[in-house]
């Protein structure tokens, strides 16, 4: 217990310092407040996401003859599926109010420069063409773009309302009224510079923004294959990218290939008899990521400890979400992203568990059976996926690694709790001043 106390006071000296500049800084003030405000969305859809998911016995029969499976897949669509757009309006918002524009005029234009630049003329035959908008661009592979574009959208509005360059009106204008005609001037100029950065981007191999951002990411890791280290490897970078806000869906479908044809692979040699030729890079696929990225299965278990009202409330609504493999609400409602003190469990959890089950797999040789790692859906929780494949050896390696996910989550989970407290504690005492 004093090795691991010395340890949080340690951290403590590294990261407060840090972790106040970062909490300071008003952009990153709005990036937070923004993903906060976007877990009513990700709470609200876990349940139906659980539901619509699982094809256990007949259920799955049952959710399509009803048509429950469709009517849900469509509010997963509306919701999840388009985050990039709830994070775009909430961020703009809270950054323009960080800035003294409490007013909508900056979010407006922040989704309207998001949406020019999603490409919406669609091919549809040889000759013809038409105008709409896919999801493509409006869910997990936009939410980086989406914050970038709310930042400097409403930055630079800010910053012409505060040089003047607005339409002067009398003061007897209804302050509503004025808002919006004063913006004239500001929207001109952005939403002028939006269409001809979209130009920009049509002139270049790359054809739209969305595309630069996916390329720059997806590159690095098209030579990639079916090493244990190398999947690792490739998780600690998702996890950074998460932690950044970039939600890694950007480039583990590069990835996905080549563990679908590694599964593949050992389920013919399954089949047939024959030793399975990828056999332990299931196993750190199965392992890398429990809870989803960042493994915050173990992250919800150090919750169990915190005293601060807001982690306390908080684990409340993310832990069931979160043993279904939902872990958004985590990500954007503590959030996890852009928090310093999360940033070392983030890259370090993967690591160590896909050693620890790499090692382990190597020690005990464990007979698995791959067809299941097909079979399961999305949200089944992993220690049932992990005994089909691997039987009772491979749960006990699956708790084993949740366990070593707590344990390098607790320390950073204490001291966010702390600073929490903190908090809590000087807005009681200006409430009572």
């Amino acid at each position: 217990m004093k090795l691991l106390e010395k340890f949080e006071s340690t951290m403590q000296k590294i990261f407060n310092p840090v972790a106040q500049k970062v909490g300071g800084n008003k952009v990153l003030q709005a990036i937070a407040q923004g993903c906060l405000a976007t877990v009513p969305i990700t709470i609200g859809i876990a349940l139906v996401s659980v539901l619509v998911n699982l094809n256990v016995g007949g259920w799955g029969d049952f959710l399509e003859s009803s048509g429950l499976y469709a009517a849900g897949q469509e509010a997963i669509s509306v919701t999840m599926s388009l985050l990039a757009v709830y994070l775009l309006i909430t961020i703009s918002y809270s950054y323009s109010k960080i800035r003294g524009y409490n007013n909508l005029i900056a979010t407006v234009l922040s989704v309207a420069v998001f949406l020019i630049q999603v490409p919406s003329t669609l091919t549809i035959a040889e000759d013809q063409t038409i105008t709409a908008l896919t999801s493509d661009y409006l869910g997990s592979n936009g939410i980086f773009v989406a914050i970038l574009i709310s930042i400097i959208t409403t930055a630079v509005y800010c910053t012409l309302m505060d040089k003047g360059v607005k339409l002067k009106l009398p003061k007897a204008v209804p302050p509503m009224v004025a808002d919006s005609i004063s913006s004239c001037i500001p929207a001109i100029l952005i939403i002028t510079a939006a269409v001809l950065i979209k130009l920009g981007f049509n002139h270049t191999p790359f054809g739209n923004l969305f595309a630069l951002i996916t390329t720059i990411i997806q590159t690095p890791f098209m030579e990639f294959g079916t090493s244990p280290l190398a999947f690792i490897i490739f998780t600690v970078f998702c996890n950074l990218l998460w932690f950044c806000g970039i939600h890694p869906a950007a480039i583990t479908s590069v990835y996905t290939p080549v563990i679908i044809g590694a599964i593949i692979a050992n389920t013919e040699a399954f089949t047939s008899g024959s030793p399975l030729p990828y056999a332990a890079i299931i196993i750190v696929y199965l392992t890398c990521s429990i809870g989803g990225n960042g493994c915050t299965l173990g992250f919800c278990g150090s919750l169990l400890f915190a005293k601060s009202e807001k982690l306390k409330a908080l684990r409340k609504v993310v832990i069931i979400p979160n043993i279904f493999n939902i872990n958004e609400p985590i990500i954007f409602g503590v959030p996890l992203m852009l928090n310093p003190y999360y940033f070392i469990p983030m890259l370090l959890t993967p690591v160590v568990n896909g050693l620890v089950s790499w090692g382990l797999f190597s020690l005990f040789q464990m007979n698995l059976n791959p067809t299941f790692v097909l079979g399961f859906p999305w949200v089944t929780p992993g220690i049932i996926v992990d005994f089909f494949v691997g039987g009772i050896i491979f749960a006990l390696i699956w708790i084993l690694c949740v366990f070593l996910d707590f344990v390098i989550y607790l320390p950073f989970t204490m001291m966010d709790d702390k600073a929490q407290i903190q908090k809590e504690q000087e807005s009681i005492d200006k409430a009572t001043a």
